[in-house]
């Protein structure tokens, strides 16, 4: 059985909803922007499976990862969330470790089948699998442990759903040796400058909440693996490889300073998410996840009316290879 599993490294964003059709259903994240509820719990929470895929394969992305790529690059959905990406990073040891993505299909033998749904659940929050191995925090599970209770219960469905795939994914080079990563609690995450009664203000509610489990791990410097620096938030600045077969790459700052998005509007960060460009025209990074203009337009407002009205840090600029 293998003792890795989930994730996807989710550069810019997280949104959505499943039958609501906004950020702000019973069960979405929108409901839960204040941080009073967060995942990891004992799942009581009512999910659905539709819901689920939409966050698997829209918002958190996690087929950037747990995909592998064809010939050609793109990715082999004959082996769609079957794994085997890999990524190599150094240790603070100055050891070089390849990491791969795991298998995430109901297979017993090489895929999640066999683990509980508690099991899955602490994985993704908790960063320790079936036999209570640390996870390598290249994944977020951090960030992941904010995720609201409904949203955790809907993945948990939906990856329950997936047919067996027996693909076969290589072991890490090295288990992580440390304790996992420190859950990020909601009062790390940096509060929108909108006043409450401003009219875009519960959309930036919801954005934050949904930027905070999938920007903030990409776009904030670290101080550690998993501890991000976060009076530097969204401000960019932090250097990772996205697949072993990518160059390396910096996110930009998501703040709305010089160094950042200042002068950009609400509608530019939401045409930039949908197009995979830059105000410019350019493609954004070579890491940046490609499915995030499948997200609902109501989630993208809402992620850009957050980042749109977060403070400005002045970090940067970056570019996407330094």
């Amino acid at each position: 059985m293998k003792s890795e599993i989930i994730g996807a490294l989710v550069l810019f964003l997280l949104a959505g909803c499943g039958d609501s059709g906004s950020a702000g259903g019973a069960a979405a994240g929108g409901s839960n922007a204040g941080g009073a509820e967060t995942g990891g719990a004992g799942g009581a929470a009512q999910g659905t499976s539709d819901r689920g895929q939409y966050l698997v394969d829209t918002v958190l992305v996690c087929g950037h990862c747990h995909t592998p790529s064809d010939e050609n690059g793109a990715p082999d959905l004959s082996k769609y969330l079957a794994g085997s990406r890999s990524y190599d990073f150094t240790t603070d040891t100055g050891e070089i470790v390849s990491v791969y993505a795991e298998n995430l299909t109901s297979s017993p033998e090489q895929g999640i089948g066999e683990w509980t749904d508690e099991m899955v659940r602490t994985a993704i929050t908790q960063g320790r699998d079936d036999v209570d191995v640390a996870l390598w925090p290249i994944m977020p599970y951090p960030e992941y442990a904010l995720l609201s209770e409904a949203d955790l219960a809907s993945v948990v469905l939906y990856l329950r759903s997936l047919d067996p795939n027996e693909n076969v994914v290589a072991s890490d080079t090295l288990p992580d040796p440390y304790p996992p990563a420190v859950a990020i609690t909601d009062s790390q995450i940096p509060q929108s400058t909108l006043p409450a009664e401003d009219a875009a203000f519960e959309s930036a509610l919801r954005g934050r909440y949904l930027s905070a489990v999938g920007c903030v791990n990409c776009h904030t410097p670290e101080i550690s693996p998993g501890n991000p620096k976060f009076d530097q938030a969204f401000a960019g600045g932090r250097t990772y490889v996205s697949r072993s077969d990518l160059a390396p790459s910096t996110s930009t700052n998501l703040t709305p300073a010089a160094s950042g998005l200042q002068g950009w509007t609400v509608d530019d960060i939401v045409a930039a998410m949908k197009t995979n460009t830059s105000k410019d025209g350019t493609p954004l990074c070579g890491g940046a996840p490609h499915r995030m203009g499948d997200m609902l337009e109501a989630d993208l407002t809402d992620i850009a009316t957050y980042l749109h009205s977060l403070p400005a840090i002045e970090s940067g600029p970056f570019q996407c290879q330094q």
